[in-house]
């Protein structure tokens, strides 16, 4: 088997592949901070094949995925800006998942994957791209802040009943 990696755009039949990639690289990262009820909720509306395949399907956003052989490895998910975020720009688009096999980290595989998504927000002439990171995942956090991103909002996301402290991220265009 190739250890090449192959980076292309997710198609309907990537769907049950990207939906495990999703739940499993969560879980690793966040699983620890839910309890399980939260979690199972969570993992279940969010990582369902049906809602992965919308995903793909929605012509407002891009889903890039990372194989090594048959097996996805990371993907990318950005589309229209749905944070809240105060005053955004009519044009401004959003980073939604930057989600990696633990085994990917550390490989340079982010920073390609960045790339494709500034590349893909400044082909649409956006101005601004945001994303919302945990507020306390510091390794994330300075991952954007080198590729200027800056904190300029906070919100809860929902995980369950569980609301997480995030931080809006800003880079302009």
């Amino acid at each position: 088997m190739s250890d090449a990696l192959q980076i292309r755009l997710g198609v309907e039949s990537d769907a049950p592949a990207l939906a495990a990639l999703g739940a499993k690289t969560f879980l690793a990262t966040f699983g620890h901070l839910y309890p399980p009820e939260d979690k199972d909720y969570f993992i279940g509306a969010r990582f369902s094949v049906e809602r992965t395949l919308q995903d793909i399907q929605d012509p407002d956003r891009v889903v890039t995925v990372v194989c090594r052989g048959e097996d996805m490895v990371a993907f990318l998910d950005c589309g229209t800006l749905t944070l809240p975020v105060a005053a955004p720009e009519p044009d401004a688009l959003e980073l939604y998942r930057l989600y990696l096999d633990d085994d990917q980290k550390g490989t340079g595989l982010v920073h390609r994957l960045m790339e494709i998504a500034l590349e893909w927000a400044r082909s649409k002439s956006a101005s601004a791209l945001y994303l919302g990171v945990w507020s306390q995942n510091e390794r994330a956090k300075r991952l954007y802040t080198k590729y200027g991103f800056e904190i300029v909002g906070a919100y809860h996301f929902k995980v369950g009943n569980t609301l997480d402290d995030e931080r809006i991220m800003r880079l302009a265009l």
